[in-house]
């Protein structure tokens, strides 16, 4: 037993290392497509809990969830046009999520404001959205593949919704925070590429 210890933390050392390149490759790949493509942002729309007052009877408890995400959802639409510029960006709502997965653009997809968009660019994209991360532990805007799973390092995969931890970034700051760490990373990737 004591003499198999040392293969396998050298097995151990040799996996890391293959998992550390494969997430390179995979980030490297990922700011490529998202420079080439498009970011989706996907939209929440609270329904179920819209529903659960509705059946409960609570029509105005309903509604002001509906207003406030529509509100929202109108402030995150407004800060990634105008804060964004890696890539182009539409806007899904969280209902089509099954639609946009499986290819299904039309219908599903808008420009800020709800203007219905027509993509074409051959389902390259990747996901960003408001959310939690994996351990439910940090808030902040995540970038995912097109099967929502979220992206990891070396890709700049997540901007968090508090800055030092006290403070809280606007949607605004959020987006142009993204846009520049995007910029940076693709740079910084196109650089070394060149110098090879």
């Amino acid at each position: 037993m004591l003499k198999k210890i040392p293969f396998l933390f050298f097995f151990l050392f040799l996996s890391s290392g293959a998992f550390a390149q494969s997430s390179k490759k995979e980030a490297i790949a990922a700011i490529k497509q998202l420079k080439e493509g498009a970011l989706f942002i996907r939209l929440k729309t609270s329904q179920n809990l819209i529903n659960a007052y509705t059946g409960q009877g609570k029509t105005e408890a309903a509604e002001k969830v509906r207003a406030e995400q529509a509100a929202e959802n109108l402030e995150i639409m407004r800060a990634f046009a105008r804060n964004f510029d890696f890539c182009p960006v539409y806007f899904f709502y969280s209902d089509n999520s099954e639609k946009i997965r499986q290819g299904i653009y039309k219908g599903s997809l808008f420009y800020a404001l709800d203007n219905p968009a027509d993509f074409s660019g051959q389902g390259t994209y990747l996901i960003g959205e408001f959310g939690e991360s994996e351990n439910g532990k940090i808030e902040g805007f995540i970038f995912k593949d097109k099967d929502s799973k979220p992206l990891r390092s070396p890709f700049p995969f997540m901007v968090r919704l508090n800055k030092g931890g006290v403070m809280e970034r606007s949607k605004a700051e959020i987006a142009a925070l993204a846009s520049k760490e995007l910029h940076s990373f693709y740079n910084e990737v196109t650089t070394k590429s060149k110098n090879k």
